[in-house]
């Protein structure tokens, strides 16, 4: 009988001479992630709470989790009208519930952040129109598997995020440049106005949100308890659908699932109509006002200056990505594409010299705190060009430019649907947001009384969904 293979470490392999597994090179996890401490091994039909929650779908994935379509075996009743019963005028039905079900890796499940702030959100009494657009949470509890225990946190099913249904709009529009796909005016004006309305919220309960970007601003998606189960389960049958895990040794591995199951988001029962309505979700880097982190986990293209600087995060943080997704919700291109194959250094050296090409000169302040800043600028902040010094062996001069001044830039990338008025009013939206100083920047209830967002053309009843005025 051969000897089974050894507990796998729980740090990531170095190099791919150590990795357990054959390569699968489509669109999953990386399967080297399951080992003790990170990610729970799934499987189509498996059943979660001592069957309450059988597992039906693939609906997607991040750095700290996995996220399943599930039946909930606890149903829900609804009195339904009866014409023929007399005096009963209705009777009783069962109906069938799902739900999505986020699996934590066993590692980020110690934390107990997430839960505790969606615990948060949820008890809430606050009346407020914003918290219709959070993602809420309807269970919690814990699972326990070969690579740890996993938090396992319950919502209502949600359709694709921004960021992909993009690309799958019944009539496609591209950025004016071609380079990319974007959404036209009014649905960008509604997305960037619902989730404004949501960061309002979590900020006046005390919550940042620290991950504000297009793949956690999900489109909800319709009532599915009258819709077959066959249509809501995995579609098996799809190439690649499916991808089976071997080790490399030939051995059964413990750790790991016998596949990895491909994407496959609700974008189907989606409504992209004027009613549509989008959800903050995924508070993994979310935190407690009063308690940050020491560290975010903001894309690098969406951190604002001092997180670069790597203060104390606050919740200008959200703000500030805030302001980078009106230009990319607008123009259909992110407004800051920072390389971060590099090390650390090097990042922050790129992305604070695309800040002071587009959002203008760096202020003394924030240089002296820019370790690597007499690099590319003097003391008093002038272009390295300007004064005589010693350039870094490889350094471009070239490279203090890496795209024009925002008000350029934005007139090059601006769709032709947009009129000079509105350029204005988005103008000064993100000269607003996009400081320096936190402290001079708005709040998410200074920007929701903005006319851009405020106007009649924002909150008309046939361009926003159904929530309270």
């Amino acid at each position: 009988m051969a000897s089974p293979p050894p507990t796998p470490s729980r740090l990531a392999p170095a190099q791919s001479s150590e990795w357990r597994f054959c390569p699968i090179t489509a669109p999953t996890e990386w399967v080297e992630d399951y080992r003790p401490g990170k990610f729970h091994p799934v499987h189509l039909g498996d059943q979660l709470k001592d069957g309450r929650y059988e597992i039906l779908r693939k609906l997607g994935y991040g750095a700290y989790s996995t996220v399943w379509l599930a039946r909930d075996e606890q149903y829900d009743f609804a009195f339904i009208a009866d014409p023929d019963s007399s005096p009963t005028p209705c009777y009783r039905r069962l109906i069938k519930c799902y739900v999505a079900v986020k699996i934590l890796t066993a590692q980020s499940t110690a934390s107990e952040t997430e839960s505790s702030i969606l615990k948060t959100i949820a008890q809430s009494t606050l009346p407020h129109q914003g918290k219709e657009h959070i993602i809420s949470l309807k269970d919690y509890f814990k699972h326990k598997g070969p690579n740890g225990e996993h938090g396992c946190l319950v919502f209502e099913p949600m359709g694709p995020s921004t960021a992909t249904m993009v690309e799958r709009l019944p009539k496609p529009l591209l950025s004016k440049t071609g380079r990319s796909e974007r959404y036209p005016i009014w649905m960008a004006r509604s997305i960037l106005r619902q989730a404004l309305l949501g960061i309002d919220f979590l900020h006046r309960i005390g919550i940042a949100h620290g991950d504000l970007q297009p793949g956690n601003l999900l489109f909800l998606a319709r009532d599915l308890t009258s819709v077959g189960e066959i249509r809501l389960s995995q579609k098996v049958i799809e190439p690649t659908s499916l991808e089976p895990v071997k080790r490399q040794d030939g051995k059964v591995d413990l750790w790991a699932p016998k596949y990895l199951a491909v994407n496959q988001p609700l974008t189907e029962f989606v409504e992209l109509d004027h009613n549509f309505v989008i959800k903050i979700s995924d508070m993994g880097g979310a935190f407690f006002i009063d308690n940050p982190p020491k560290k975010l986990v903001t894309p690098v293209g969406l951190r604002s200056p001092e997180t670069i600087l790597g203060e104390v995060p606050t919740s200008s943080q959200d703000i500030w990505s805030f302001g980078c997704l009106v230009f990319e919700f607008v123009t259909g291109r992110p407004l800051f594409v920072v390389d971060d194959t590099g090390d650390e250094d090097e990042t922050n050296d790129d992305h604070f010299l695309q800040l002071s090409s587009t959002i203008g000169p760096i202020p003394r302040d924030v240089l002296s705190k820019w370790a690597r800043s007499d690099v590319y600028f003097s003391p008093n902040g002038e272009n390295i060009k300007s004064y005589i010094g010693e350039l870094p062996e490889g350094f471009d001069p070239s490279d203090l430019e890496h795209q024009p001044p925002l008000e350029e830039l934005f007139d090059q990338e601006r769709p032709a649907e947009i009129s000079n008025e509105d350029s204005k009013q988005i103008m000064h939206i993100l000269r607003w947001i996009l400081q320096y100083d936190a402290t001079k920047r708005p709040s998410a209830s200074d920007l929701l009384n903005d006319p851009w967002f405020s106007g009649p053309s924002a909150t008309n009843s046939q361009a926003r969904p159904n929530v309270k005025p």
